[in-house]
């Protein structure tokens, strides 16, 4: 994984969502598809995904070896209150997460964003794979937010 190139993709995925967190109540309020999460829902999803990236990373580079403990989005979006959470306030949060996550890469030597973690999922969970998935996991998202936005199924195809 080349830094740059992580580096600019964390950049473009926060740019390209922090417009959701201001759009209208309507928008907020729609799900792309029956019985999926809102625009808000997914907003506050993205939030606290962002905190359990960060975490991670910081775990794992600082304590190589460490157990990486799974979570479960669904009861997080049960428990956590996600309809009435408050947009500047996620907002907020999602911009200091992520560009506290920025920074850590960019000032961390690329041998130590190699050192790994243990995740019961997977054989083999190193720093630069939770960095990678941060830009992903909210690129997916972003495509369904879009999908509210515009009024068209998702995923496109």
């Amino acid at each position: 994984m080349h830094k740059g190139t992580i580096l600019n993709q964390l950049r473009r995925t926060l740019d390209l969502t922090i417009p959701f967190f201001d759009a209208e109540g309507p928008i907020l309020a729609r799900s792309y598809a029956p019985g999926k999460w809102n625009a808000r829902q997914i907003l506050a999803h993205l939030v606290d995904t962002e905190v359990v990236f960060q975490a991670r990373t910081r775990h794992i580079v600082s304590e190589p070896g460490c157990d990486i403990v799974p979570f479960d989005q669904d009861k997080w979006a049960r428990t956590l209150a996600y309809p009435q959470r408050k947009l500047p306030l996620l907002r907020r949060l999602y911009v200091a997460t992520r560009e506290s996550l920025i920074e850590l890469v960019d000032l961390l030597p690329e041998t130590i964003l190699a050192r790994e973690g243990k995740h019961p999922e997977q054989p083999s969970c190193r720093a630069w794979d939770v960095v990678s998935k941060a830009s992903t996991h909210n690129m997916h998202h972003y495509g369904q937010l879009v999908a509210i936005r515009e009024g068209t199924p998702w995923p496109m195809g």
